[in-house]
């Protein structure tokens, strides 16, 4: 049985959350978030990928004690619960990654979004920061 570590509360203000969702893989190259100038809204990501994770982490967690649990029903809730994260979060948190320069965490955000969504082709955003991811690692596929 896995323990549950205690989960801080991490709380995004409305001119925060505005600020975030200005941000995507457009901006990758224009905004240096290691530079001295770009300290708080580094910061910031920082804040939302903890916040989007701990979001991911959670989930998981209940959905696993879920599945363990020999009171459910085999079938309704347990598909009920598999649903619950939007595949546009995933899409997100690979954009702070990339931003951030962390390119194994977009990779891999960005290929839970491809898993998850059918038409993933129809997000530019989604396709430019996986090609950006690609670029960095030399995966051409030609």
């Amino acid at each position: 049985m896995t323990s549950i570590e205690p989960v801080t509360e991490i709380n995004l203000t409305p001119q925060e959350l505005q600020i975030l969702s200005e941000l995507d893989s457009r901006q990758f190259g224009f905004l240096k978030l290691n530079t001295p100038e770009q300290v708080k809204k580094k910061d910031l990501v920082l804040k939302a990928v903890k916040y989007l994770e701990q979001m991911l982490i959670q989930e998981k967690n209940e959905k696993d004690m879920n599945d363990n649990d020999p009171d459910l029903c085999s079938g309704q809730i347990k598909r009920e619960k598999e649903t619950t994260i939007d595949p546009k979060t995933y899409c997100k948190l690979g954009h702070f990654h990339l931003l951030l320069e962390n390119y194994a965490q977009a990779m891999s955000a960005y290929k839970k979004f491809f898993q998850l969504k059918e038409d993933y082709w129809k997000d530019a955003h989604f396709l430019y920061g996986q090609g950006l991811v690609y670029f960095h690692f030399n995966a051409f596929q030609w």
